[in-house]
């Protein structure tokens, strides 16, 4: 019968002696030993419960989790358990990769400090509620409580009568304030401080040359993630 030696197996398998003999030192792994020199040797049922070993650190088993199955009838329902972790995990990663995609998309589609033209559909936006603002921001530890949808999203309203209202989305029933459809002019621009969002906010509406009754402000949030210290805003201002 064709033995391997730890050196050979070790090649075969593309891991470390050490790793080996962690696996013979926790008992799950049980070669024969040569009485003469005291090596260890590893026959076709070595091989292949070393192989089983491989696999089930792959998935994520623990080495006590190993020594269980081995010693019992468990295998086939701890694989259907890890099937289902690892499905969680993939649909996770599915997840991120989105999001990352959605913020080089962003990047490479967005223009800064350009005046753009773009037509948009009817808008609707309502108050967020005042016992939930401080200091002229959401306190999201009491919008928690509020359950309000969207949070993530704040748009800042001005218009003749209020100026950088915080709202959220919202339907034509609810509205506070809405924006008809129609072509608006638009201007993105990164600021690390408020100071820098009202230079924007003057410098955009010299730039029109127009009177303006109404004008959206919001962070992008996606272009934003991809900047350590700033955020991306767009302001919106209906023609």
């Amino acid at each position: 019968m064709l033995t391997l030696s730890t050196g050979e197996i070790a090649q075969l398998f593309q891991i470390s002696k050490c790793k080996i003999r962690h696996y013979i030192d926790e008992g799950i792994l049980v070669p024969k030993r040569n009485p003469e020199n005291g090596y260890y040797y590893f026959e076709e049922a070595d091989i292949y419960r070393l192989y089983q070993i491989i696999l089930f650190r792959k998935i994520g088993f623990s080495i006590q989790e190993i020594k269980e199955s081995l010693l019992s009838e468990k295998v086939t329902p701890m694989l259907e358990q890890a099937e289902q972790d690892l499905q969680q995990k993939i649909e996770e990663l599915v997840g991120i990769q989105k999001t990352i995609q959605k913020i080089i998309h962003s990047q490479k589609e967005m223009t800064l400090n350009e005046i753009t033209f773009v037509a948009k559909g009817d808008r609707y936006f309502e108050k967020v509620p005042n016992q939930i603002i401080d200091n002229n921001t959401i306190n999201y530890a009491q919008a928690a409580k509020h359950n309000l949808p969207d949070l993530e999203e704040p748009f800042y309203i001005f218009s003749k009568q209020d100026a950088g209202v915080i709202c959220l989305k919202s339907v034509k029933k609810r509205s506070d304030y809405t924006f008809p459809a129609g072509e608006y002019a638009c201007k993105s621009f990164i600021a690390k401080d408020e100071a820098t969002i009202e230079t924007q906010i003057q410098l955009f509406l010299e730039e029109l040359k127009r009177p303006t009754t109404s004008m959206i402000l919001y962070e992008n949030i996606y272009p934003s993630l991809a900047y350590p210290d700033a955020m991306v805003y767009t302001m919106e201002v209906p023609l």
